[in-house]
């Protein structure tokens, strides 16, 4: 009698976790649905920027589309605010403006600028300083060098190499620039 018994005990068991163990594959199931969500705005190419880590591998990845003229724009993150900028994989450091330097909580003194920067406009004076993070979606990077430049030296802000360095990889694959942390 009792091994007609032990299966249906068995049984009566394993239909006591079922339940349980559907709720979290739905849970799993929506988290990986929602994994993309798109950065946009009107007149400027998508950024598609992960919620969070991929789930099999870990990493985090942003991609972003380049725009009509070939550049790879997205909306930073720094100091609570957000910077537009231009990633250049020819710029040795992130470089922006005062202007935009003071916007996020970076202190500028005259005497900081004792470095010379090439520009497209010719050898210009900068500050060197450190931003605690610079982030793009799920990207990040922590302690990233960048030059501060007079506002009418630039007027834009350039993502360099001081932050794609602390990547762990950046490529451009069918017009988009893929950045991989």
């Amino acid at each position: 009698m009792l091994q007609k018994i032990t299966p249906f005990v068995f049984m009566a068991v394993a239909m006591a976790f079922v339940p349980q163990f559907l709720n979290k594959t739905s849970d799993s199931v929506e988290q990986r649905e929602n994994v993309n969500v798109s950065v946009t705005k009107h007149t400027q190419p998508k950024a598609v920027v992960p919620s969070n880590a991929h789930y099999t591998t870990g990493k985090r990845q942003v991609r972003i589309k380049a725009d009509g003229h070939g550049h790879f724009l997205a909306d930073f993150k720094a100091g609570n605010r957000s910077i537009r900028g231009l990633i250049d994989t020819g710029a040795t450091y992130v470089a922006m403006n005062r202007s935009t330097a003071r916007a996020i909580g970076v202190q500028v003194a005259g005497s900081d600028f004792k470095h010379k920067a090439e520009t497209a406009n010719g050898v210009v004076k900068a500050a060197l300083k450190t931003i605690d993070r610079l982030e793009l979606g799920a990207v990040s990077a922590k302690n990233v060098e960048v030059f501060i430049l007079d506002d009418k030296s630039l007027n834009s802000t350039l993502i360099g190499m001081s932050f794609l360095n602390k990547l762990s990889s950046f490529k451009i694959e069918n017009g988009q620039l893929i950045l991989t942390q």
